[in-house]
């Protein structure tokens, strides 16, 4: 495609900084780092939020539980509450720090996806006078791509630091499960999320802390560049149909914008974890059968052989805990993204 056919496609960052509005400006030192720091303050907060929901999620690919209700009320009886929040350090350190990083990687990555494609970036015109809807739809056509490319660039690369705290992550989720079956004291397991991780090192090396690694970068590569493509393609399209991002929603005083945030949002959660759920699911199973020989190790058990895990046709069993992981990922994406572009358009 020669220059004087270039297209556009929309910026990495979506959210339109409002001056007259600003809550807080930041020193200028950390100017450069705006994105960032607001992109982890976004992750922290839908982390927690949504953390519950992974903790079931996981149970349930591992775990032989009758439903979602009988995975929540066995981990609360036998448990508390605070079952459910079992691993969450590591998510909280990890989690927020990898998405942070996924948005600085995708923002620097985008220009050099849209200029291997011959595109321009150009910010989304917020007037139905500044951009027809043919446009825009034009717009959200060339930017998928882009964003896919960009997505799947910073998901590749930011496994390489979240594979072993989401390791650590699991072990924390599962231990209380496998001690049970193996009859293990209590006071042998590792608790906190160090513990955890010296304990894996000591007993499978520091490559035991990637293991399942395959599955983790396949899942993040393409689990990242849906989520972004199909966030950022969804909410020009809801733009470009309802009337701009200035618009109302009819009867009420609330910006179209927040609705397009949300449905984005939604969707971008929805459709990127159906298609790599089985990918997660192998994953899991790969870690949980690390897992197991550790907790085996301590109970003074012969290991059992591990199973080569490798990715098939997805079957129904791979989708075990879909249903809460979909929910869990729509409420989380819709966190993030909400905070995310509230606190872009308010913190200067």
């Amino acid at each position: 495609m020669s220059a004087s056919h270039k297209v556009t496609v929309a910026p990495a960052i979506t959210g339109e900084l409002d001056l007259n509005h600003a809550l807080h400006i930041l020193p200028q030192n950390f100017q450069p780092w705006r994105p960032t720091i607001l992109s982890y303050t976004a992750s922290l907060f839908s982390t927690v939020v949504g953390f519950p929901l992974d903790s079931i999620k996981t149970r349930m690919q591992t775990h032989p539980f009758n439903g979602i209700y009988d995975c929540l009320t066995k981990t609360i009886r036998t448990e508390g509450v605070k079952g459910l929040f079992r691993g969450v350090t590591a998510p909280l350190l990890s989690t927020s720090f990898s998405k942070s990083l996924g948005v600085s990687l995708y923002t620097a990555a985008k220009p050099y996806a849209a200029a291997l494609q011959h595109y321009t970036i150009q910010p989304i015109q917020s007037k139905d006078s500044d951009s027809s809807r043919k446009q825009k739809i034009i717009l959200a056509i060339n930017n998928a791509p882009v964003s896919f490319a960009s997505g799947f660039a910073a998901g590749a690369g930011t496994s390489l630091f979240a594979c072993p705290f989401e390791f650590t992550k699991l072990f924390q989720q599962l231990y209380v499960l496998m001690q049970a079956e193996l009859n293990l004291n209590p006071r042998k397991m590792p608790k906190t999320t160090f513990q955890v991780a010296r304990q894996i090192r000591r007993c499978e090396g520091m490559l035991g802390l990637y293991s399942g690694y395959k599955f983790h970068l396949l899942r993040d590569a393409l689990g990242s560049g849906l989520y972004f493509s199909i966030y950022e393609t969804s909410k020009i399209l809801i733009d470009a149909f309802s009337g701009g991002a200035n618009a109302v929603i009819p009867g009420t005083t609330i910006p179209m914008s927040t609705l397009s945030i949300t449905l984005a949002g939604a969707m971008s959660g929805i459709f990127s974890w159906v298609l790599v759920f089985p990918i997660d699911t192998v994953k899991s199973l790969t870690q949980r059968d690390i897992t197991s020989n550790i907790i085996r190790e301590l109970a003074r058990k012969p290991p059992k052989p591990l199973l080569m895990r490798k990715l098939t046709f997805p079957t129904r069993q791979m989708y075990r805990g879909l249903s809460v992981s979909v929910t869990r990922s729509v409420i989380t994406s819709v966190a993030f993204f909400g905070c995310f572009e509230y606190l872009m358009k308010h913190i200067a």
